[in-house]
């Protein structure tokens, strides 16, 4: 006890000189840190139209920097928000609608009602004549103008032409939809035609494979407009297996696989379960069916089905309870419960 006290005062000794010590040199870190910073800013600014090779990190370092300003009649320009660049007016006041710069170094903004992008110099990259644009996707923006709707790229070049009545706006797997005289199809970030307009709806490409509807009768393509799945089923859903897809018809559940093979028919009453075991993907079937070949006075209308499946291919248990399958080029078994077997 008698040593606590002055152990205690050490203790509070050595803290308030490492705190005397240290602070000076953080403090006189940070005016450099920020001076030099500030020029790297100041330096970007004023650069010529293109950043000089070297300076390709400009927008970047700029764009989380800028901040916007408004002026006394309402409207709205940019200025620099960073140590001592803070309150640096950058762009003039001008525009009626200034949305945040994006790190490609492009903000959004509306004059008369007009829409574009800019960049941090105030130049037009997209110019301010069109009555709507959307957001960047893939390095690509939709652009509106008389009811037609196109895309351009973060250089200001239209991609295509503006020709389409709707555009999705979304892009997977280099693709998007885009729909013309009614239907819908698919361009590439060139604006060229994948897949030409021929659907009623369509979804956004996921693992290669994209949703299709036709005469209200959901199917399924690939990236080059390949029927996969045909387009008869009420609908189509993607599951937490990229190799899988739900079909329901007439209230009936089935899978295929991205391939459009058929893995269950659309007869389960309920999606089956879909397992892990060991890194290897399964199914059980544990639904109850009710088809009516086997509904009868006599017979309950229900019949179950206990089989696995893995990709597309039913396992067949021997008299030991077991199936063999294989995987890349090794064979493994699987029991009847659902555990891999060594």
């Amino acid at each position: 006890m008698k040593y606590r006290l002055p152990i205690l005062l050490c203790v509070l000794l050595l803290t308030a000189i490492g705190i005397f010590w240290v602070q000076p040199k953080i403090e006189s870190a940070k005016p450099s840190a920020i001076t030099a910073n500030c020029n790297r800013l100041k330096q970007c600014l004023r650069t010529e139209v293109a950043w000089p090779p070297g300076m390709e990190s400009c927008p970047k370092l700029l764009a989380p920097e800028t901040v916007r300003s408004r002026s006394k009649d309402g409207k709205w320009g940019y200025s620099i928000n960073f140590g001592e660049c803070s309150n640096d007016s950058i762009i003039a006041p001008k525009f009626d609608v200034a949305e945040k710069f994006g790190y490609n170094g492009l903000a959004k903004v509306s004059q008369n009602s007009k829409w574009g992008y800019i960049n941090l110099k105030g130049e037009d990259i997209i110019p301010l004549h069109f009555d709507e644009v959307g957001d960047f996707d893939y390095g690509l923006v939709p652009v509106k103008l008389n009811n037609k709707w196109g895309y351009f790229n973060a250089q200001g070049q239209l991609m295509g032409s503006i020709n389409f009545d709707a555009v999705s706006g979304i892009w997977h797997d280099e693709l998007s939809a885009v729909q013309l005289q009614g239907k819908w199809g698919y361009v590439n970030p060139l604006g060229e035609t994948v897949i030409k307009p021929g659907f009623d709806k369509v979804t956004e490409f996921r693992n290669k494979l994209a949703k299709i509807e036709v005469n209200r009768k959901w199917g399924a393509i690939d990236t080059v407009g390949k029927v996969i799945i045909a387009p008869i089923f009420d609908a189509v859903f993607s599951t937490n297996d990229t190799q899988l897809l739900l079909v329901t018809l007439n209230r009936k559940y089935g899978y295929f696989d991205s391939r459009g093979k058929e893995i269950i028919p659309p007869l389960l009453v309920k999606p089956v379960q879909a397992r892990i075991e060991g890194g290897v993907q399964v199914l059980l079937n544990t639904a109850a069916l009710t088809p009516a070949s086997n509904a009868t006075a006599s017979s309950s209308p229900d019949v179950r089905l206990n089989r696995w499946y893995f990709l597309g291919t039913e396992l067949r248990f021997d008299e030991n309870g077991k199936a063999q399958f294989q995987r890349n080029g090794e064979w493994f078994y699987i029991g009847q419960n659902g555990m891999l077997l060594r």
